[in-house]
């Protein structure tokens, strides 16, 4: 590899970084700021919730049909639309007056975290050799974890919401320009494997995806993961200020401390894990083991139990999900060719996930007793260990017939 290519494909890794990282900034800067939020757009509870999801609306409808396009007409020229949809949502936001403005602006906003998430395991494998996918695949998932921990940690500190939404779309416009000038298609197509070669018929990459056993059990693990996640996150906070009487500042700081975990764990778990393929079902069966009982003792037990739960917590669940996001390039019947449609089919079941398994579940399950609903969030992941072995047991990119 020349140091020009070199360059090039460092620069490119980063703009895939800062695409991840500015959408999941810019969305939890209103979680961190929910009164100034409230006021500025005279939001109720239940729009304020849609301004905070509403970047998710284009991974749950489009990360298929973006996946399938990706594969049908390369990276650089979807990559860049979607990232410049990205940068004219966060514009947007600085001129909203109105709810249903913003509500178009961050739906817009989650364009580049879609087409980042929903193309992971493709786009690590175009630019780099397959024994450093899962090195790559953990760094850009690891942006998320980055950008909600500095979301939280600084936007509160800025004087204006002015501000406060210059700062993402400035980011934003500087990475798509920055994409339109630098990403070419023979800089993905060095790096591809041979089979990934050659144009992509659509229907037939749809189908090999929906007939995929493995990117099923995939998508269902991710389900379990996220949905148990999200309970995590919806209820943390609350639940340890009404059961334990804790302030909010001190209940925020465990989740800070969860998201440190969560960026160590997606860069160095998947790394661990593909370096040792024999032993991957054991050692995510256990890791998700763990994540389920450090779920329920992160509200169960003391305050310094519960930030070691919680940073347990975070790097293993996080690590896993780096895992699951890069295994369908490393499935024989899908492959680099088709990784894009099938990252966006298991995006789209771990988003539904995020939102069936906590809101239509979990919660009328749980009639309101916020320790059964971490109860039942420790039994989801405990179901995502058991399918998540299974899966591994028996898809053929781990085990004892790959190490062989």
């Amino acid at each position: 590899m020349t140091t020009k290519r070199k360059n090039l494909v460092f620069l490119i890794t980063v703009l895939l970084f800062a695409a991840q990282f500015i959408g999941n900034y810019g969305d939890f800067q209103l979680a961190a700021i929910p009164a100034r939020i409230y006021a500025a757009f005279d939001l109720t509870d239940m729009q304020f919730s849609s301004l905070v999801t509403a970047p998710m609306i284009p991974s749950i409808f489009l990360s298929i049909v973006i996946g399938l396009l990706v594969d049908r007409f390369g990276i650089p020229k979807i990559v860049g639309i979607w990232m410049v949809l990205a940068a004219l949502g966060f514009g947007l936001r600085c001129f909203a007056g109105n709810y249903t403005v913003m509500l178009i602006a961050m739906a817009l906003s989650g364009c580049g975290c879609m087409i980042v998430n929903a193309n992971v395991a493709k786009l690590a494998s175009a630019l780099y050799p397959m024994d450093k996918v899962s090195r790559v695949v953990g760094i850009l998932m690891a942006g998320a974890n980055a950008a909600t921990a500095v979301a939280f940690a600084t936007t509160s500190m800025l004087p204006s919401l002015q501000v406060i939404f210059l700062i993402p779309a400035v980011g934003s416009v500087v990475a798509a320009v920055l994409w339109i000038c630098f990403a070419r298609e023979d800089l993905f197509a060095a790096g591809a494997e041979p089979e990934a070669a050659g144009e992509t018929n659509v229907l037939e990459s749809l189908k090999l995806c929906f007939r995929s056993r493995s990117l099923w059990l995939a998508g269902l693990s991710l389900f379990l993961i996220l949905g148990s996640s999200m309970v995590v996150t919806n209820f943390h906070v609350t639940a340890l200020t009404t059961l334990k009487g804790y302030s909010e500042a001190l209940a925020g700081s465990f989740n800070s401390v969860l998201m440190i975990g969560a960026i160590l764990g997606s860069v160095f778990l998947p790394v661990f894990v593909t370096k040792k393929p024999e032993s991957a079902p054991v050692l995510i069966f256990v890791m998700l083991l763990i994540s389920a009982v450090t779920t329920y003792g992160m509200l169960a037990l003391p305050a310094a139990g519960i930030y070691i739960c919680a940073f347990i917590n975070g790097a293993l669940r996080s690590g896993v999900i780096a895992v699951l996001m890069m295994t369908p390039v490393l499935l024989k019947e899908i492959g680099p060719k088709n990784a894009g449609t099938a990252g966006g089919f298991i995006i789209t079941l771990q988003l539904i996930g995020n939102v069936v398994v906590p809101t239509y579940i979990i919660v009328p399950l749980g009639g309101g007793d916020l320790m059964t609903y971490f109860l039942l969030a420790s039994i989801c992941m405990l179901l995502a260990a058991v399918v998540c072995f299974f899966f591994m047991k028996t898809c053929g990119a781990f085990g004892k017939k790959q190490a062989e």
